[in-house]
């Protein structure tokens, strides 16, 4: 009885080795083998840029004077194609941060601006022919920021904060320059409507918040009422592994809502790096 195991393996041990040197299949070709795929991957563009120009700033809640001096700024962009569309239709996100020390034209007072704005938008493309890739989309985008003065007074500060639908245009061209492989892109986005919260001439905060005393401060804006303009275009160099971006940003926003007029134009030339991660599907 011990022995017919140990009989039964050799027999067994015998046929493998016979079929395999006669090149048969150990398994049977009916027994499909699962097949085995490599993963698909998502490129992922994040750039970051740091940006240095001047600010030109008025609010007639603080003053009627326009402020001028240097503004400094950060902005984060990251742009992927969509899970479904593909490279057909990106998703494109931006962060910015932005601050700038101003000065009264007289020179007597200074003020300080700070702004924090988030995006998110979708390009469809419309063009990709020699070397030019034409997209258009939708935006959506939020900020916060206030401005602040040394003058004194009740009112001293002023702060914003906004939402709005946009509008936005992206092209971007590759070429060949000192046997490297650039890129040169451009956008556009224009606010279409939106909202955004603001006093009225002559209205404090602590009327508003302390007392109650509100008065139409949450307003609905159009290009009529608050024209607005962003435009960023960069070109893309490559060094060794590392992409160099260096650029040109030009960033005005304008509103004339409740007796109040107030715009905050920035224009600053921004340096950074690009790096490319891959993401699974």
């Amino acid at each position: 009885m011990f022995f017919r195991p140990l009989i039964a393996l050799t027999f067994l041990s015998l046929g493998t080795a016979t079929a395999a040197a006669e090149g048969q299949p150990l398994v049977s070709d009916t027994a499909a083998t699962p097949a085995i795929t490599a993963p698909a991957y998502r490129p992922v563009d994040h750039e970051w840029l740091v940006g240095y120009g001047g600010a030109n700033v008025l609010d007639t809640y603080l003053s009627r004077l326009e402020y001028t001096g240097p503004s400094l700024s950060v902005t984060h962009t990251t742009l992927r194609p969509t899970r479904r569309r593909g490279d057909a239709l990106t998703r494109q996100t931006m962060l910015t941060a932005h601050v700038a020390t101003v000065h009264s034209p007289t020179d007597d007072y200074d003020a300080y601006d700070a702004d924090l704005w988030a995006a998110a938008a979708w390009h469809w493309r419309l063009l990709n022919r020699s070397g030019v890739d034409l997209r258009a989309g939708v935006m959506a985008e939020a900020g916060a920021g206030f401005t602040y003065t040394e003058m004194g007074g009740n009112n001293p500060a002023q702060g914003r904060l906004t939402a709005d639908a946009a509008l936005t245009l992206r092209a971007a061209y590759g070429f060949r320059c000192l046997g490297r492989c650039m890129t040169l892109t451009a956008q556009t986005d224009v606010p279409m409507a939106g909202v955004m919260f603001t006093p009225r001439y002559g209205q404090s905060y602590y009327e508003i918040f302390a007392l109650g005393q509100t008065d139409r401060n949450v307003r609905f804006t159009t290009p009529f009422s608050a024209p607005s303009l962003r435009l960023l275009s960069t070109l893309h160099i490559p060094l060794g592994r590392a992409t160099l971006s260096v650029g040109y940003r030009a960033d005005v926003r304008q509103s004339n809502i409740g007796g109040l007029k107030c715009h905050l134009w920035n224009n600053q030339v921004m340096v950074g790096y690009v790096r490319r991660v891959f993401l699974a599907r």
